[in-house]
């Protein structure tokens, strides 16, 4: 799985010089379209739609905080919180998250919600998903490198595989990070306490 890539650009018609009226693009009333042209803000946000999907994998191509499925009280406030990080841009400010709960609670659609509305806000996002790219240690070694040129990191199911490597690997992440003042995602099933000991920080 490919984890971080630049934005790419994509052929859309012209780009009109014309102020578009909205303030978010995904609400947008004429879908972009002043004067038969897309406005600017439309077509950024449809560089960084083609972007995230290139980067995450394809069962969370739709997702978004308006259509996150909130069964209980702690999925809403860690919905809030999510949001929050997101528009007060905590992300370039070198903050994180740990999303931790039990299986099928949401916390990786919730984490790659997080990256897509990074990806609109124009941040280079990277995924490391452990149970996927972690297989071997030359494939986990390439992962890391890819995932460390981005803004912020998602880290999904961690804990999912313990293994001696794998923690050195994500400590390489967390030094990295703390040293570039970027951002971290980690979404695991055990509680802070117990990830703290299984990567023996």
């Amino acid at each position: 799985m490919l984890n971080t890539q630049p934005q790419k650009k994509t052929n859309t018609p012209t780009i009109s010089n014309n102020n578009c009226p909205c303030t978010k693009p995904y609400n947008c009333l004429t879908n972009g379209i002043i004067d038969h042209a897309f406005c600017n803000k439309y077509a950024n946000y449809l560089k960084a739609i083609s972007y995230f999907n290139d980067v995450v994998p394809k069962i969370y191509s739709d997702v978004s905080f308006t259509n996150f499925v909130i069964k209980n009280a702690i999925i809403k406030k860690a919905v809030y919180k999510s949001v929050y990080f997101v528009d007060h841009k905590l992300w370039q400010k070198g903050s994180g998250l740990i999303l931790y709960g039990g299986c099928g609670t949401g916390k990786s659609r919730l984490g790659y919600t997080i990256l897509k509305e990074i990806a609109i806000m124009g941040g280079i996002i990277g995924v490391i998903d452990v149970l996927h790219d972690f297989e071997t240690f030359e494939q986990a070694d390439e992962a890391v490198k890819t995932a460390l040129k981005s803004d912020i990191i998602f880290i999904d199911d961690l804990g999912a595989k313990e293994y001696k490597w794998i923690a050195d690997k994500i400590r390489i992440i967390i030094d990295e990070i703390n040293r570039s003042q970027k951002s971290l995602i980690i979404s695991t099933n055990l509680n802070p306490q117990e990830l703290i000991n299984s990567l023996e920080l």
